[in-house]
C-alpha cells in the first residue's frame, strides 16, 4: 500500500514537471488587450479585422420649376400639361454595396515574448498591417499584395445654367397713337391727323402673346426650311439648322410649360455587423422631399437584409470562447462566415451581394512552433501553412 502511495506521488511530480518545462519552453503567451494591464510586459499588439458594409446611393435631385408665363398656358397655348408650382424630388436611381476592412476595436491582442524561450524559439517574424491586422508568422518576411477591390463611379451632371435663356426681353413697346385736330376757319373744318409716339410698359399677357408669336414664327421657319423654300442646298447644313430651330422652340416652350433639371450626387452610409447580426437592419432614412434625413425626422427606412449563409457550420458555437483567455505558443486568427446582402427600399431590393463578413464567423487559434502561417488581409484567414 505504501509503494503504490509513492508511485503515485511519483507519476504526480513527474506530469508537474512537464508541464514546467514546456511553459519554460514557450516563446509567446497572447490574450486579449482589454482584459489584463500589460503595458510592462515586453511584447506587441496585433487585431484581427472586421468587416464594414459601405452603401453607396446614387441620388437624383429633380427640380421642377414654375414657366413665368405659365398662366397662360392654357388659353394662349392650348395645353394643360404644365408645372403649376415649384419643387424639389429626391429619387434613389442606383446602389452599390461593397465591405471595407479594418481593424476590429474588440478583437486586439498582446503578444508577450517569453524571455525564458531557448535562443531558436526567438526567431519568429510576424508580420503586421500598417493599420495593425495581422499577416503572417514565420521566419522570412515576403512581400505581398493587401490591396483591397474598390469600385470606381463618376457622375455626369450638366453645367450649370440658366432655367429660361428668353424670359428676359424688352418689358416695353413703342405706342403710335393718332391725335385728331379740327381747325374751323368760318364755316370750313379743316382735320389735320398728328401721330404722336410714347413707350409704355408690356404687362405680363402681352409678353405671354409675344412670345407665343414668336414659337408660331420659328415653327413657320422649320417647316419652310424642310419644305426647301428657299430653293438653295444647303447640304449637311440642314440638319444643322433644324436642330437649332428645335432647341430654341423648345426654349420658348418652357417659358410657359415650366422647365426641368436634374442633377446626381453620391452618399455613402455604413453599418457594423456584429456576430449576431441577422435579418433587416435599418441604416438610414431617405425622404423624397428633402433627400437623406436624420433619424430623427420623417421618411423612410433605408433596410439592408444581412442573410449569413453560415458555411461555417456548427464551429462558430464550439469556438465561441475563443480570445477571451490566455493562450501559450500560440496565435489567434479570423474564420469567416459569408451573407448575402440585400439593399431594401419601400419593400424593392435596389441591390445584392454576396460578401464574406469577418466577424460574422469565429476566432481560431493556430499553434506557432515550427510553424509558418500567412493570413488573408482582408478576411482574417489562414491561407498558408507550412510545418517545419
Amino acid at each position: 500500500m505504501k509503494s503504490n502511495r509513492i508511485s503515485f506521488f511519483g507519476i504526480l511530480l513527474l506530469l508537474a514537471g512537464l508541464v514546467v518545462v514546456d511553459i519554460a519552453q514557450a516563446q509567446i503567451f497572447v490574450s486579449q488587450a482589454k482584459a489584463n494591464k500589460l503595458e510592462d510586459s515586453p511584447g506587441f499588439y496585433y487585431a484581427l479585422p472586421r468587416h464594414m458594409i459601405q452603401v453607396d446611393l446614387i441620388v437624383q435631385k429633380t427640380q421642377r420649376i414654375k414657366g413665368p408665363y405659365s398662366e397662360y398656358a392654357a388659353r394662349i397655348l392650348g395645353v394643360d400639361q404644365y408645372i403649376t408650382q415649384d419643387e424639389t424630388v429626391y429619387s434613389i436611381v442606383d446602389a452599390v454595396i461593397t465591405t471595407e476592412t479594418e481593424p476590429d476595436p474588440d478583437s486586439w491582442f498582446f503578444v508577450e515574448f517569453d524571455e525564458r524561450g531557448s535562443k531558436d524559439a526567438r526567431s519568429l517574424v510576424f508580420e503586421l498591417h500598417r493599420n495593425g491586422t495581422i499577416l503572417a508568422v514565420e521566419d522570412s518576411p515576403m512581400e505581398r499584395d493587401i490591396r483591397q477591390e474598390r469600385i470606381e463611379k463618376t457622375l455626369v451632371n450638366a453645367e450649370a445654367d440658366q432655367h429660361f435663356h428668353y424670359y428676359a426681353e424688352r418689358s416695353i413697346y413703342q405706342r403710335i397713337d393718332t391725335i385728331v385736330r379740327k381747325i374751323t376757319i368760318d364755316t370750313t373744318v379743316i382735320r389735320r391727323n398728328v401721330l404722336q409716339s410714347a413707350w409704355v410698359d408690356r404687362n405680363p399677357e402681352q409678353k405671354a402673346r409675344a412670345a407665343a408669336d414668336f414659337i408660331q414664327k420659328i415653327r413657320e421657319d422649320r417647316f419652310n426650311l424642310l419644305i426647301g423654300f428657299q430653293e438653295v442646298n444647303y447640304g449637311q447644313g440642314i440638319m444643322y439648322m433644324d436642330q437649332q430651330l428645335r432647341e430654341l422652340e423648345q426654349e420658348y416652350l418652357s417659358l410657359f410649360l415650366g422647365a426641368e433639371v436634374s442633377s446626381l450626387s453620391e452618399h455613402s452610409l455604413y453599418f457594423y455587423p456584429s456576430a449576431e447580426t441577422k435579418g433587416i437592419q435599418n441604416i438610414g432614412k431617405f425622404s423624397e422631399s428633402a433627400g437623406l434625413v436624420a433619424e430623427s425626422m420623417k421618411g423612410d427606412n433605408i433596410q439592408l437584409i444581412v442573410d449569413p449563409l453560415g458555411v461555417t457550420g456548427g464551429l462558430a458555437e464550439q469556438h465561441k470562447n475563443n480570445g477571451k483567455s490566455r493562450l501559450a505558443n500560440g496565435i489567434y486568427y479570423r474564420v469567416p462566415d459569408a451573407a448575402t446582402l440585400s439593399l431594401m427600399y419601400k419593400g424593392k431590393i435596389l441591390a445584392s451581394e454576396r460578401a464574406y463578413i469577418s466577424q460574422l464567423g469565429f476566432i481560431g487559434v493556430l499553434p506557432v512552433s515550427k510553424t509558418r502561417m500567412i493570413f488573408d488581409a482582408n478576411s482574417g484567414m489562414v491561407t498558408t501553412i507550412k510545418r517545419e
